[in-house]
């Protein structure tokens, strides 16, 4: 059964559950994004905006990925979608964050000086996936770092 493809926020909340979490992650066959809801996908979407986020690696999927060269979904942002509007109050400037299994082992954000930090969570995370290459541009305010200990 094909799932219906969401244009932003707006249209996914039409699809889920809006008060409990998604995990949203590139889908690498249909170039956008996927949104799983208690273990179905539930839709997929061009851009999606969510609060509350945690950004999401799965170990053992990564080695996996580094071994065979050959991508697989391991890595997620995991929150609850809001319609964009709901961010109209936030500062125009926000972190880009990434994700490359084979540079990194978690999700990551540049610093001013210029040196990646582990990223954990973000209050606020706005992901298109509408971009090329590995992964999306993911865009978020309100960075929490991951302890490197």
């Amino acid at each position: 059964m094909t799932k219906p493809l969401a244009e932003c926020s707006r249209e996914v909340l039409e699809y889920i559950d809006p008060l409990k979490p998604v995990h949203v992650y590139r889908n690498l066959h249909k170039k956008c994004l996927s949104v799983r809801q208690g273990g179905l996908i539930k839709c997929h979407v061009k851009n999606v905006v969510m609060k509350d986020v945690t950004f999401v690696v799965n170990e053992k999927g990564r080695e996996r990925v580094r071994k065979e060269k050959q991508k697989n979904v391991h890595a997620y942002v995991k929150g609850t979608v809001v319609d964009a509007r709901d961010t109209d109050h936030l500062p125009y400037f926000w972190d880009d964050v990434t994700y490359n299994p084979y540079k990194w082992d978690h999700f990551v954000s540049k610093g001013k000086d210029g040196e990646c930090r582990y990223v954990d969570s973000a209050d606020w995370v706005d992901v298109d996936g509408n971009t090329s290459g590995l992964v999306s541009e993911i865009l978020a305010y309100g960075l929490g770092y991951k302890n490197e200990n």
